[in-house]
């Protein structure tokens, strides 16, 4: 379930996008919140859970969501989270938001690079080439 899982939690931040888009049009929130729910909600999260998903698959592997794949969908949701809502409610926390809404998106990006490194790199389990 958490592959498909993450997918719902980025198709989530679509309506978030649209809802802050239309109160940022009406001058109540920054429009940078809508952008942020848009590329670091919608499209991070969609990444983070395709490149899981398309490695399993492509290197014969199960595609099953194990505890790598959850820290990193967590670490990214995270990301879009703090980047998004902490300005919105503390504006004054803005630039440490920011700052951490940068480490937890390199923490879940380069944690899948450490964890996927040997996936991706070495011949597929099943002996089928690819």
């Amino acid at each position: 379930m958490p592959l498909v899982g993450v997918l719902h939690m980025a198709y989530l931040w679509i309506p978030v996008h649209l809802l802050l888009r239309a109160l940022a049009a009406m001058a109540w929130v920054p429009g940078t919140a809508a952008t942020h729910a848009l590329t670091a909600g919608a499209i991070g999260c969609m990444v983070i859970g395709m490149m899981t998903r398309t490695a399993l698959g492509h290197t014969g592997r199960a595609l099953r969501a194990g505890n790598t794949e959850l820290i990193c969908y967590g670490l990214i949701g995270s990301a879009a989270l703090v980047r998004v809502f902490v300005p919105l409610l503390a504006p004054a926390l803005t630039y440490h938001a920011v700052i951490a809404a940068a480490i937890l998106w390199s923490c879940g990006f380069g944690w899948y690079a450490l964890r996927y490194w040997p996936i991706l790199s070495r011949a597929r389990p099943d002996g089928h080439p690819g």
